[in-house]
């Protein structure tokens, strides 16, 4: 049970939408599982990423994200519907800190976001690489040691307002971790500092909810989100 204190507006996962009632600043959000698939839709650059990735678990998260990077961004950007996936491109820019996708070597005015968790992914991805965005999910894990962790990394009013409620640290840790990708800041600096007051200063809304076993915290300055259901099943449709 989450106190009210952490009681945000509602993320609406499951009310899927179909893409031509899409409306402007709106921020479009996908979960899904991540699965076994064919490689064909990443960019020659993307396939060179992959290889480097050792773990089966880390490629699979990772073809499952682009895949769905991609498909969000037909949505978004409709005159690139008829593109090739594997002319899309994914580069993350360390010198601003944000993942940036292109097209046909053109850079999109798009932001983007991406969390996983226990072979689970998240995207969530509007217009304007400007706009505040965050996203993050976590497992609730309540074999994790989280009065510990909480006790150790937290300040002492989140960790006794954690208690004993494995809800509420989880819902601090993917807020903490949504707001650290929409303020381009290293989560190491947010870890002690309370997370209430800073969204209470943020330019944007706040927006939360378990699903399945999940915690899921979005943070965007959009007016709208709009869940799009990319079933695991639609994964391996070819492309």
């Amino acid at each position: 049970m989450l106190h009210p204190d952490y009681q945000f507006q509602p993320l609406p996962i499951g009310q899927s939408i179909k893409s031509q009632s899409l409306k402007t600043s709106t921020t479009l959000l996908t979960l899904t599982q991540a699965k076994d698939m064919h490689n064909s839709h990443l960019h020659e650059n993307e396939l060179a990423v992959l290889a480097r990735r050792k773990q089966p678990k880390a490629k699979q998260e990772y073809l499952v994200s682009r895949w769905c990077i991609k498909e969000l961004v037909k949505i978004l950007k409709p005159e690139y519907a008829s593109l090739p996936h594997n002319q899309f491109e994914t580069r993350f820019n360390e010198h601003v800190k944000q993942l940036q996708v292109y097209a046909n070597n053109d850079l999109l005015d798009i932001n983007v976001v991406i969390s996983h968790s226990h072979q689970h992914v998240g995207v969530a991805a509007t217009l304007n690489a400007q706009t505040v965005l965050g996203l993050d999910i976590e497992k609730i894990d309540e074999k994790r040691p989280f009065q510990k962790l909480a006790a150790h990394f937290y300040p002492k009013q989140e960790a006794t307002a954690i208690g004993a409620n494995v809800d509420i640290f989880f819902r601090v840790w993917t807020l903490k971790e949504a707001y650290a990708k929409a303020a381009k800041q290293s989560i190491s600096t947010l870890l002690s500092q309370p997370i209430l007051p800073l969204l209470e200063n943020i330019q944007a809304q706040v927006l939360c909810k378990q699903w399945q076993q999940f915690d899921v915290s979005l943070i965007t300055a959009t007016e709208r989100v709009q869940f799009i259901d990319l079933a695991p099943t639609t994964v391996g449709e070819s492309l």
